[in-house]
């Protein structure tokens, strides 16, 4: 039986993250997805004009999008991650938390949303 662990949240950037790149946003993901335990495979970002920032990081477990909106203040993030030979709810959350501080500066789990589909 397969099982997705599914968390997505609206996060309040904190005041550094206005002046990261891409390449900062994909080595946040990258760097807590390593702290998680889980395994990156790939990744991919873009900047868009006039303002935005979208990066995606391709897991062996499945992925994590996010989505900055400068002129909204706000991160979009959503994880994806599948049992695989084991259950990943745990690494998922311990994602969610990370990615959680580095973009807020803090941690609040009332912003996430969980949502767990097994077939």
């Amino acid at each position: 039986m397969l099982r997705s662990h599914h968390f997505s949240a609206i996060l309040t950037a904190s005041q550094p993250i206005f002046d990261w790149t891409e390449a900062d946003f994909l080595h946040s993901l990258k760097s807590a997805a390593q702290d998680a335990h889980l395994t990156p495979v790939g990744q991919l970002s873009l900047t868009f004009q006039p303002q935005g920032i979208s990066a995606v990081l391709l897991l062996e477990e499945s992925h994590v999008a996010l989505h900055f909106w400068p002129e909204e203040g706000k991160v979009t993030v959503d994880i994806h991650v599948c049992d695989y030979q084991q259950d990943n709810y745990q690494k998922a959350k311990t994602l969610a938390e990370l990615l959680t501080i580095q973009i807020s500066g803090n941690f609040n789990h009332q912003a996430w949303n969980y949502l767990c589909i097994t077939g």
